[in-house]
């Protein structure tokens, strides 16, 4: 054969499929090249065909058939036909291969389809290199000449093709949000681990400060990222990379306070809001003009949420729920009110939708910005109104039990009528202090875990002067399923303020990734029976999900159901690394979400390895099934050996142990 790489020709282009006639001498999956071994005719492999001018365009082959048919002889009417196998591999197109000075790059647009008789190649190491080992590159910083603002980082090899190495994007991979499901033991924790163990490598004696933050459900993450200092785990404590660790109550602003009391929203929960506001050593006059700032926020937050599905009859309310809010201050909402004036003059009858939503999310964006504005711009009703229900300022535990404190919140004219909804308020409230699983939020002011201020919880992480570990794990595998969405809301608002709070010129420096391990537990979709714990956290994630990335926070979302994970969340993700799956409604469901060039691939999540995945989205050039490189060290998820573990232990069942730490 004068060309080892040719294995066969065009023979149909239907759009950007093609299918290719294989050579009869083509029957091995292998071949022997001038470069090698290499696959040729396989599932998942890769074949070229060139355009000329420099141009040649790769796909990936998704099916094999052979077919019968006649193969009549040439001048001879009474000849005999006789039956032939005619073998097709179907191949779905993926990008351009362009040769510049000699290096091979890839293009992921196809301008000049192959035609019919077009041979079809090998794809050459050179040009598999080019695919899989030159990620784009992505994030380049304002007025920065160099090539080095971003990192081929590697995350393992081709399934099948271990003489080739699959790189990503860094900056891609880790400044959007990224997507790791996958069934239990399919190597959701080993991919976590390996990709972040690499990252961090990669910094290669950079500044020892934290950059991910882990939020670890199942208490696996601590062998992958050891530090020094490992405490006995016990019931109802977080621990921060081994040393128990507090979120303080106070850190919860006004919703968060109101929702853990099951405060009524007519009666109790604006008498606690200015309770809250007066612990935190602010007078309640002062703090309505910042409340109203944060409350107008959260009703553009829920106007945008449900845009699409609001209707034209309901409409009114939904801008005097934003405009009442605003009344008393000088920001001006006379553009934003227009785009609602025809709405209002609709019957009750009426079932339409609003037929201007770009427009409304326009204004709303925009109203939101002079909101924050007013929050954090140094004004002088933002100056008056710092000590705030939101404000995370010290409380002492003193001040939570004083019974006259709520009391101080109401009018002396207003006390006798709202005293019985504030004694089942404080009744609430004495028994959410006594109850022990809220432990971790009340040890603020405990030996070891005393935390003082909002500066000394940051600076416990390592934060402001790069002394600590790039990679914080936040244990939170001891707390209860009712804690839990808690915990998980307030540590990623706290994070996500944090970041608005810094200069707009400098927010992408110093980017943090937060890692939600087991994110069905506490960012599902949104439900008629969702508790209040549950809302938080759902709106808290879809938040950094939708604005994190422009201040420089993106997230890590690792589940077994990607079904049970808000779309909101999923729908924003730029890169997708998907484990076996076998569920059909999680199958369906990311199929819904994925490109189209990689649902044929995905056809073969259901009998994918432990440690292979298929990886999709901005980070790579084209959609690949890959095996995972192995962290080292690995997490703890280990999965159980019965048949050894029965045979061969001859200790009983640490009883004892579970017992103590069970704490009874």
């Amino acid at each position: 054969m004068d060309n080892p790489r040719l294995v066969g020709h065009i023979v149909s282009v239907q759009g950007f499929r093609v299918k290719v006639e294989l050579l009869p001498e083509t029957r091995s999956a292998l071949r022997a090249t001038l470069d090698g071994v290499q696959v040729a005719i396989a599932i998942n492999a890769y074949l070229t065909f060139s355009l000329g001018a420099g141009e040649t365009v790769i796909g990936i082959i998704t099916d094999l058939e052979a077919r019968e048919t006649f193969d009549p002889n040439s001048g001879d009417d009474l000849s005999l036909e006789l039956m032939k196998p005619r073998r097709v591999a179907s191949v779905q197109l993926l990008g351009t291969i362009e040769h510049a000075d000699d290096e091979p790059s890839f293009s992921p647009g196809i301008s000049v389809l192959p035609t019919l008789d077009t041979p079809a190649e090998i794809g050459s190491p050179d040009i598999l290199r080019a695919v899989f080992e030159i990620p784009p590159r992505r994030n380049k910083p304002e007025g920065y000449d160099d090539k080095d603002f971003d990192c081929d980082l590697r995350i393992g090899f081709p399934t099948g093709q271990a003489r080739n190495v699959v790189r990503a994007s860094y900056n891609d991979l880790f400044s959007r949000p990224l997507a790791i499901v996958g069934n239990t033991g399919s190597g959701k924790s080993f991919s976590v681990s390996s990709l972040i163990q690499k990252a961090m490598k990669a910094l290669d004696g950079a500044a020892e400060e934290p950059h991910v933050f882990i939020l670890d459900i199942n208490g696996e993450y601590g062998k992958a990222f050891p530090t020094v200092a490992t405490a006995a785990r016990l019931p109802d404590r977080i621990y921060l990379n081994g040393r128990e660790f507090g979120l303080p109550l106070w850190f919860m602003n006004a919703e968060e306070i109101c929702a853990w009391l099951s405060a009524a929203e007519q009666t109790q929960e604006p008498v606690l809001k200015d309770w809250w506001a007066i612990a935190k050593g602010g007078d309640a006059a002062a703090a309505v003009s910042m409340n109203a700032l944060q409350n107008a926020m959260s009703a553009l937050d829920q106007l945008l949420s449900e845009l699409t599905k609001i209707k034209k009859k309901a409409a009114g309310s939904h801008c005097d729920a934003v405009t009442g809010h605003l009344a008393d201050t000088d920001i001006d909402t006379a553009a934003f009110e227009a785009l609602f004036e025809n709405h209002r003059l609709v019957n009750d009858f009426n079932t339409e939708v609003m037929n201007n939503q770009a427009a409304i999310a326009a204004e709303a964006e925009k109203l939101k910005d002079a909101i924050r504005d007013k929050i954090v711009g140094g004004n002088a009703t933002a100056e008056a109104g710092v000590r705030t229900a939101d404000s995370p300022l010290p409380i002492s535990r003193a001040t939570l039990t004083d019974p006259s404190l709520i009391n101080r919140a109401v009018s002396k004219e207003d006390s006798f009528r709202v005293d019985a909804h504030l004694t089942t308020l404080k009744l609430r409230l004495k028994t959410r202090l006594d109850d022990k699983r809220w432990r971790a939020f009340l040890n603020y002011e405990d030996t070891g875990t005393k935390i003082e201020n909002l500066s000394g919880w940051f600076r416990r992480f390592g934060l402001g002067a790069a002394m600590g570990p790039n990679v914080s794990v936040l244990d939170l595998s001891m707390l209860s399923n009712e804690v839990l969405p808690y915990a998980c809301a307030i540590i990623g608002r706290v994070l996500l303020e944090a970041r608005e709070r810094l200069p707009a010129a400098s927010r992408y420096r110093n980017p943090w990734v937060l890692v939600l391990e087991e994110a069905h537990n506490y960012a599902r979709p949104a439900r008629s029976d969702e508790d209040r714990g549950h809302r938080l956290a759902r709106l808290t994630y879809e938040r950094i999900a939708k604005e994190g990335r422009k201040f420089g926070l993106s997230l890590i979302i690792a589940s077994q159901r990607p079904s049970e994970i808000s779309q909101t969340i999923i729908s924003q993700c730029a890169n997708f690394i998907s484990h076996r799956l076998q569920n059909p409604d999680d199958i369906d469901h990311f199929r819904r979400i994925i490109p189209m060039q990689a649902r044929r691939l995905l056809d073969q999540v259901t009998i994918l390895a432990s440690g292979e995945a298929i990886v999709f989205g901005s980070a790579f050039h084209i959609p690949t099934r890959v095996q995972f490189d192995r962290p080292d060290p690995g997490p703890y998820s280990q999965t159980a050996a019965p048949f050894h573990e029965w045979s061969k232990s001859s200790t009983p069942f640490p009883l004892d142990t579970v017992i103590d730490a069970w704490g009874t």
